[in-house]
């Protein structure tokens, strides 16, 4: 039995996150500057189809493995680490934005990398990653699996497929899968962007995702 209702399905929650947060930020950018250069990180085109300004808008897509570049003039694909993108200076863009992805770049030291690299490319920012303590792991669709050892991840890992883990071939795999990913608290997210707003988004009255947000435009 999945633990949140249809109508808390991962799209309900972007769209809504998108409405409330995203959307106005870039709002504000063009009307003080005419357009806004957005760098999502880690993200796709597919998430921008949510109603977006008429014109003004450029969104780079940066990722670790390479893509193929969309139809749409819109969106610039570009390689790259999120760690170190030293291939644009310092406030690039007018607004970074990332989704689910910090909480996979690796350890505590790779994230304070990420953070460093988002607070200095732009002065508006959205962070979004799960939160620790919910007891739904968003991955793997299985309830504490995220709170367990890491041997019994490992073994609920290699005995079949888990949400949008596929079953691990091998202890090698099983490794990679469960390293993979490092979900944060508050308390970490806060001292990542010290000069963020640190928001809840709750389901069931239980803190089901973190939201670190600047907007300088207010």
């Amino acid at each position: 039995m999945n633990m949140i209702p249809r109508s808390f399905r991962r799209s309900q929650f972007r769209e809504e996150r998108f409405r409330t947060y995203v959307r106005p930020i870039i709002d504000a950018v063009v009307k003080k500057r005419g357009s806004c250069r957005i760098l999502d990180m880690g993200g796709d085109a597919d998430y921008w189809h949510f109603d977006l300004p008429a014109s003004g808008v450029e969104i780079s897509l940066l990722n670790i493995e390479a893509k193929q570049q969309s139809s749409d003039p819109r969106f610039h694909v570009i390689q790259g680490d999120a760690r170190d993108v030293a291939q644009f200076g310092d406030q690039s863009f007018d607004f970074v934005h990332s989704n689910s992805l910090i909480e996979h770049v690796g350890r505590w030291a790779d994230m304070k990398r990420v953070a460093a690299e988002i607070r200095r490319l732009a002065p508006n920012y959205y962070v979004q990653t799960p939160n620790f303590w919910f007891p739904l792991d968003p991955h793997s669709n299985a309830p504490i699996m995220h709170w367990l050892p890491q041997p019994l991840q490992r073994r609920l890992v290699s005995s079949k497929s888990r949400g949008f883990y596929a079953k691990a071939t091998s202890l090698d795999h099983a490794m990679q899968i469960v390293e993979g990913t490092s979900m944060l608290d508050r308390a970490q997210l806060a001292d990542l962007f010290p000069d963020a707003e640190i928001l809840t988004e709750n389901v069931l009255f239980l803190p089901k995702s973190l939201i670190a947000i600047r907007n300088s435009e207010t």
